[in-house]
Order: C-alpha cells, then sequence, then structure tokens
C-alpha cells in the first residue's frame, strides 16, 4: 500500500515539473530568435553593411556603456526606460536587439514579444560581435 502512494506521489511530481516547464516556456518566447541567421556575427554584419534600412538594431545597454563602443547603425534604448518608449516601428518589423552580457538583450525580447512585436531577434552580448565598434 505504502509503495503505490510513494508512486503516485512520485508519478504526480513528474506531471508537475512537466506542467511548470511548458507554462515557463509559454510566458517566455523566443519567436524566430533562436533559428534567426541574426544571431551569427557574419550575418548581422553583411545586414549591416548593406545598410539596409529595414531592420532595426538596439542596444539596451546604458547611455555610457553604449558611448564606449556600438555595433555600426545601432541606436541607444536602454532596457530601464524600453518600456516606456517603445520602438516606433511596424510590430513585425525585423527587430535586432544585444546588450553587453546577453541578460538585458533576452529581457528586452521577453518585453518586445509581450507588446506584440513577432520579429525580435536576440543576437546577446557585444562581446560576441567580433568586428569594429563605432564610438
Amino acid at each position: 500500500m505504502e509503495y503505490r502512494l510513494e508512486k503516485k506521489r512520485i508519478i504526480l511530481y513528474i506531471a508537475l515539473a512537466i506542467l511548470v516547464s511548458f507554462t515557463l516556456l509559454s510566458l517566455y518566447p523566443r519567436e524566430g530568435s533562436r533559428d534567426s541567421p541574426y544571431r551569427d556575427p557574419e550575418n548581422l554584419k553583411q545586414l549591416v553593411d548593406d545598410q539596409d534600412s529595414s531592420y532595426l538594431l538596439l542596444d539596451v545597454r546604458t547611455p555610457s556603456e553604449y558611448s564606449s563602443g556600438y555595433i555600426p547603425t545601432a541606436q541607444n534604448l536602454p532596457l530601464q526606460i524600453l518600456g516606456e518608449n517603445l520602438p516606433e516601428t511596424s510590430r513585425d518589423s525585423l527587430i535586432i536587439l544585444y546588450c553587453r552580457s546577453g541578460n538585458r538583450s533576452s529581457q528586452a525580447a521577453r518585453l518586445l514579444h509581450k507588446e506584440g512585436y513577432t520579429n525580435v531577434v536576440d543576437f546577446g552580448g557585444i562581446n560576441r560581435w567580433p568586428y569594429g565598434l563605432n564610438r
């Protein structure tokens, strides 16, 4: 009898863990972000070099971090004010985000997804950019 109760408890814990995992995944979508070619520095550099204006490259670091060096064509929109200053672009425009390490850009991507932006790419940290920076 006790064995059967322990087995049911284990099954219940497993089911609960699966439910929590799916819930967390749905709260933090990463639509297109992981599969985007613009997560690759070479592809992002080509986009930057082509001077294509159909995308928005956002540096979500602080203004002082931004002024120390940023990826060419990037605009500074710090994570701290992003929620009150959403990008003035269509919700399906390509928006590529980066920060110092990837933490703030990940938070910014979640925020923009929650606000209805559908083509958001989290590039990650500027340390992944092996090319020159603007100052």
